[in-house]
């Protein structure tokens, strides 16, 4: 999988690689400056005049280095510092510059008295290359930056940025007031987290990773991941198998008016691979399961108005102790009241692989000590919560989660031993070893009823078939890639869930597809 750092992460790495492998800072510089050269080349080979903003620090002399190399190319190139003078640039920076003023190199610095100076350049050039501010910025832009960014942005030219867009902090997806909206980026070694999560991700345009010799054993303490499609497992159905070897899992959910989170669970879990499927439904229920589930089975059990009743839990655990069931999905629709919370807690009591979803996550935050009982599990749990649940979970305010998912999936899952698949606009899956990965497959037409309930009947499919880990990441990428290929038919606006049911063997197949398919890595590969 793809590691992404924080700007601590690549400072370090950059540092180790310069001092202890003895690759000088200059060629590090030399490298990013020729690559991320080379893809805007080829990128805007029609283009013929370039304009370069640069900054004083790192990130500037990364923009001279391709300033050189478009000129090289017989392209029209301007560079433009931000800073009063040669004295105020960093060392790598200031070497830069003295190679491209010897070659003839179109140079002159910007301050707040002529800032018009940048408005005329950026009004007349056709690509704004931003090599203001790198990863290792912290916002807010203050002084007369702020004012460059604007005028960089207002005159709507395609923007290249390098490393990020300058602005934006590397370590969130936070925006702030002044930042440069780029039609492309280029980052270094590995991407960054701005890159990934939303909003600040929607203003880095097209991402391009480019390799600039860091040397990657110094980040083998880093377990923050991209997850790379093409490098999921998948689970492997046998020639000889039978059903029973395929799994069978055990669905319990529903209530009055909530039948269908059952239902589409049930469903996604038969067509993601199981090889049986038993849906456990209130007793007055069955009937309209029955009618429509067809390639699975229902189990009805007592029931109080449409709801799980009292003699419930005891029920599920003698269906469980009589079955062969590989695994258990929990909560879609089942509502909040004593005799569901119940039910959740004789459910961790079971020796089998649990997802719990939905209502069994409102009805586990409930129970007391409910820490200590997934704890003391024998077999793996998998929690499933979006942004409110997992609040209620762990008392954090919806705003606090938002703006730190990976640190409270992390936190939980190492706390509770179990596998945390926090879903917002990107979904972030923590693991009980503290890994943390990040999908970015799915789409915004998938922010509609129904969509959870799939994700976990996926899951469950998977956790009879793959180890715990590999189970939630190739569940999470099955479920997003289904909703990715389900827009491209039915659109944003009018994908609902059980349109991803019929996209899972599609899915699956462009899944086989990329696992089976040579997949040869140049210099730089794009972020999907």
């Amino acid at each position: 999988m793809q590691k992404v750092l924080k700007a601590k992460e690549m400072a370090y790495a950059d540092e180790k690689t310069i001092t202890n492998t003895g690759i000088h800072s200059l060629v590090l510089m030399e490298n990013a400056g020729r690559t991320a050269s080379e893809i805007i080349i080829n990128r805007y080979s029609q283009k013929e005049e370039f304009l370069i903003v640069a900054g004083s620090g790192n990130n500037g002399g990364d923009g001279l280095v391709i300033a050189r190399y478009l000129h090289k190319a017989g392209k029209k190139v301007e560079v433009l510092i931000l800073a009063e003078s040669k004295e105020k640039l960093s060392k790598d920076n200031l070497k830069n510059l003295e190679i491209f003023q010897k070659i003839n190199g179109k140079v002159s610095f910007v301050t707040k008295q002529n800032l018009r100076k940048l408005t005329n350049a950026v009004k007349k050039t056709q690509i704004v290359i931003d090599a203001i501010f790198g990863t290792g910025f912290t916002p807010p832009v203050k002084g007369y930056r702020e004012k460059a960014i604007q005028i960089i942005n207002k005159y709507s030219k395609p923007i290249i940025s390098i490393d990020i867009p300058s602005g934006l902090s590397a370590d969130t997806g936070t925006i702030y007031p002044t930042f440069i909206k780029a039609n492309l980026t280029i980052t270094f070694a590995f991407p960054k987290l701005c890159h990934i999560l939303y909003p600040a991700s929607q203003y880095c345009g097209d991402i391009y990773i480019v390799d600039i010799s860091i040397d990657e054993k110094y980040l083998k303490n880093i377990h923050r991941y991209i997850i790379q499609p093409s490098k999921v497992k998948l689970p492997l159905r046998k020639k000889d198998s039978h059903k029973y070897a395929n799994g069978h899992t055990l669905v319990i959910g529903g209530s009055t008016g909530k039948t269908g989170a059952v239902i589409m669970a049930s469903k996604a879990s038969n067509v993601s691979g199981a090889g049986l499927v038993t849906a456990v439904v209130p007793k007055s229920l069955n009937p309209i399961c029955e009618q429509t589930l067809i390639e699975e089975m229902t189990i009805p059990i007592d029931d109080q108005n449409g709801i799980f009743g009292k003699n419930s839990p005891k029920e599920i655990k003698q269906i469980i102790k009589q079955g062969k069931y590989t695994s258990i999905v929990v909560g879609m629709g089942m509502s909040v009241n004593p005799y569901t919370k119940n039910l959740i807690k004789e459910i961790l009591t079971i020796s089998k692989p649990v997802v719990i979803d939905a209502d069994g996550l409102n009805n586990l935050a409930n129970l007391e000590n409910f820490e200590k009982l997934l704890i003391d599990r024998k077999e793996s749990t998998v929690l499933t919560p979006h942004i409110g649940e997992m609040s209620r979970l762990t008392g954090y305010e919806t705003s606090y989660i938002l703006e730190n998912m990976e640190e409270v999936a992390k936190q939980f899952a190492l706390k509770t031993r179990t596998y945390v698949v926090l879903k917002s606009a990107r979904t972030v899956i923590a693991t009980p070893n503290e890994e943390v990965y990040y999908s970015i497959t799915g789409n915004e037409g998938m922010a509609t009823a129904g969509t959870g309930d799939i994700l976990a009947g996926i899951i469950g499919t998977m956790v009879s078939r793959l180890n715990p880990k590999d189970a939630v990441i190739t569940g999470v990428t099955l479920h997003g890639i289904a909703g990715d290929l389900a827009v491209e038919e039915v659109g944003k606006e009018s994908l609902k869930a059980t349109d991803l049911l019929l996209f899972i063997p599609k899915a699956y197949k462009t899944l086989e597809n990329l696992k089976e398919s040579k997949e040869i890595f140049s210099f730089y590969q794009k972020l999907i």
